[in-house]
């Protein structure tokens, strides 16, 4: 089951050359730090994405970066550097396909902030223990629990209930459960261990591909005795045609989830 997804991380990016209309190199932390070092910059395509592998102009084994998408809460998630020349922006967040980073050369992950020269966690569900992101953590966006800086993408054209779909990583508290049926806190990616951030309650179903990632190999962990961890809410469906990242019909934000279930009365 696992072999028909993509899991993605995300790091922030500083931009520091353009190699083409899609095509850039980026650094992972500020290049200030190793005053704007050429051997750290990571080079990728952004036009590399699940949208271009859902539209067969790339395979699935070629995707290099998530496309930009809109998160379940109304924010702008994935890679937010580009799409492209002359859009590009001096920084942001590229979601890196892990299986790309595990493609690189062991001598150009030595040299990255914040991948502390090991990628072969970032595509499980033990990110917590991987160093994949640990120069990253002190930047804003991309503070809390390593999985709320991943997105997953269940290629379409499976018999799995979650083929075409997008998820979000989010830090999540079990506030009640009948069931499958869960009332939960929800916080903002990157934001869980912000005193200044409150989590925003909803209801779902945790069994329902629907709302979040549920079934075989899934990386949501909340549920049963598990009472706070990780929740990758649907974030839209992959589209076929390029010009459109997201299905906005798919998306539910906050007060669709609330309405979706009758809210507790306790």
């Amino acid at each position: 089951m696992t072999s028909s997804r993509t899991v993605f991380v995300g790091t922030p990016a500083f931009l520091g050359r353009i190699d083409g209309v899609t095509r850039c190199a980026f650094w992972t932390g500020d290049p200030v730090e190793h005053d704007f070092d050429p051997a750290r910059l990571l080079s990728v395509d952004l036009a590399r994405t699940p949208s271009a592998a859902a539209a067969a102009v790339i395979s699935w084994a070629d995707v290099e970066v998530d496309d930009c998408f809109s998160g379940p809460d109304g924010d702008t998630g994935g890679s937010t550097l580009g799409p492209a020349w002359p859009e590009l922006h001096l920084t942001g967040a590229v979601y890196l396909a892990t299986d790309f980073i595990e493609r690189l050369p062991a001598a150009v992950l030595s040299g990255l902030s914040g991948f502390g020269g090991s990628a072969v966690l970032a595509g499980s569900a033990d990110l917590a223990d991987s160093a994949f992101l640990a120069g990253s953590a002190d930047l804003a966006g991309f503070a809390g629990q390593p999985f709320e800086r991943q997105s997953v993408v269940y290629w379409p054209g499976t018999d799995d209930p979650r083929a075409g779909n997008r998820y979000a990583g989010h830090c999540a508290e079990v506030l009640e459960q009948r069931g499958t049926l869960a009332r939960v806190g929800v916080y903002p990616p990157g934001r869980s261990t912000d005193p200044a951030t409150s989590p925003v309650t909803m209801w779902l179903d945790l069994a329902s591909p629907e709302h979040c990632d549920a079934g075989p190999d899934s990386l949501t962990t909340i549920g049963g005795t598990v009472t706070r961890g990780a929740l990758f809410l649907i974030a839209g469906r992959v589209s076929s045609h390029l010009s459109d990242l997201s299905d906005s019909s798919a998306l539910l934000d906050s007060s669709a989830l609330s309405d979706s279930f009758p809210r507790s009365t306790t």
